[in-house]
């Protein structure tokens, strides 16, 4: 039975990520703490070796369509791993409370965004923002994503969730990149910020093995296909799709 419930889960948490580039913490952690009773650190050490392995897969069929910015998200993914040490630490002595609290609103705000601008069908930023191309790249503007990288890390730490929804805001709004480059290039950070996080709970003998090994390869099958067909559909159905798992996740930390 146990068998079962970890291959369920990583169909949905698979599926989550191709589609969104979301974290699947949402559903995980709370599946292994509520479903199988494990402890809730080991429950978040599991949660991030299996973002590991999705998100690897997840970026790299989104690479192979050029939807992965590599040079943009570097200082994104340095931040990121160094935060999610700190915020490993942190883990054990800090109550999550507030940060799930704001975490739930900031997860609205965003959805209320893409829902409205699929609604519309409108590109979630305007042509010619992107900072690849634009001469208004700055070394501040690298900077400030430097820093919301490490913010991000230290959420992951915390909760377990190795921030793609996070990543995906940063991307969009801060380098201007289109919904499915920050998609992949998301994904790519949150792999490594991923990495970094489960290496601290590993650390800590906080991982379950056999969640890991099921759960993970259930999820990276389901990923690479849910990734491949979701860049055949529309951008505008991926931004609603994905604006309702953001307003799921949101209305999930305020009500959890």
């Amino acid at each position: 039975m146990m068998i079962v419930i970890y291959v369920i889960i990583g169909l949905i948490a698979g599926g989550l990520t191709g589609f969104s580039g979301s974290s699947a913490v949402i559903v995980v952690v709370p599946a292994l703490t509520l479903g199988l009773k494990m402890p809730f650190h080991e429950a978040v050490g599991t949660s991030l070796a299996v973002d590991v392995v999705t998100s690897v897969m997840v970026a790299i069929t989104y690479a192979r369509s050029h939807h992965v910015a590599y040079k943009g998200g570097g200082l994104l993914i340095i931040g990121s791993v160094i935060g999610a040490q700190s915020g490993v630490l942190l883990a054990h002595d800090v109550s999550a409370f507030w940060l799930e609290l704001a975490f739930g609103v900031f997860g609205l705000a965003l959805s209320g965004i893409f829902l409205v601008h699929a609604w519309r069908n409108e590109p979630l930023v305007a042509a010619g923002t992107s900072s690849r191309n634009s001469s208004q790249t700055s070394l501040y503007r690298y900077l400030i994503i430097g820093i919301l990288g490490f913010v991000i890390g230290n959420i992951s730490g915390l909760l377990g969730a190795s921030g793609g929804i996070m990543f995906l805001a940063a991307l969009v709004y801060g380098l201007g990149y289109s919904l499915r480059t920050a998609i992949g290039t998301g994904t790519a950070a949150m792999a490594l910020s991923a990495l970094s996080g489960a290496l601290g709970y590993a650390w800590h003998h906080e991982v379950s093995l056999a969640g890991f090994l099921i759960i993970g390869l259930t999820a990276v099958v389901m990923g690479y296909w849910v990734a491949r067909a979701t860049q055949k559909v529309s951008e505008r159905i991926q931004m609603g799709g994905t604006g309702l798992i953001v307003l799921g996740v949101g209305l999930a930390m305020l009500l959890k």
